[in-house]
C-alpha cells in the first residue's frame, strides 16, 4: 500500500508538465517536451523563402529519419516571412508515410517544468493553442503539437 507522501509526490507530478519554450517572430510559445523527438539547427533558411505552402516548407534527413519542414511561423503569421536564427524541432508524431513532423522556430530555450494550474486554457475557436502560461516575465503561449500535426 502506497504511503500518503507517495501519493501526493504523484499527485504533485502529475499536476505538472514539462515544455520547451521557443520564440517565433516576437512571440514566446512552447510544447510539450515530449512531443519533440530533437532540436537541429537550420543551415539554408533561404530554402524556407521559396515555398509557397508553409504546411509543406521542404524536406530533410535528420540522422537518417526523414522531416517534412512546416515553417511555424508562417502557419500562425502568415504576414510574416520568415524567423531570425531558424531551428528545427524534430517532433516524435510521424506524417503517413513516416516522415517526421518538422517545426522552423527561432531561438529555442531549456525546458521548463510548469503547473497545470498556471495554464489559462484556450478558448475553442483558437486554432492551435493549447492555453497559456503565465510567467513573471510574460505568457508562453503553449500550442497543440498533435492539431498542428494533424
Amino acid at each position: 500500500m502506497s504511503s500518503p507522501s507517495s501519493r501526493d509526490e504523484r499527485a504533485a507530478e502529475s499536476d505538472r508538465i514539462t515544455v520547451l519554450p521557443f520564440s517565433l517572430g516576437g512571440t514566446r510559445y512552447c510544447v510539450r517536451v515530449d512531443a519533440i523527438e530533437s532540436v537541429v539547427g537550420v543551415a539554408k533558411a533561404g530554402l524556407l523563402e521559396n515555398a509557397a505552402d508553409p504546411w509543406a516548407a521542404g524536406s530533410t534527413a535528420v540522422d537518417g529519419t526523414r522531416v517534412r519542414v512546416v515553417d511555424l511561423l508562417r502557419v500562425i503569421e502568415p504576414a510574416r516571412s520568415r524567423t531570425d536564427d531558424p531551428t528545427l524541432l524534430v517532433c516524435r508524431e510521424t506524417d503517413e508515410r513516416g516522415a517526421h513532423y518538422g517545426w522552423v522556430v527561432g531561438t529555442v530555450d531549456s525546458t521548463e517544468t510548469v503547473r497545470t494550474d498556471d495554464v489559462v486554457t484556450a478558448s475553442a475557436s483558437a486554432q492551435f493553442i493549447e492555453g497559456r502560461i503565465e510567467r513573471p516575465d510574460g505568457a508562453v503561449i503553449w500550442l497543440n503539437d498533435r492539431e498542428i500535426n494533424g
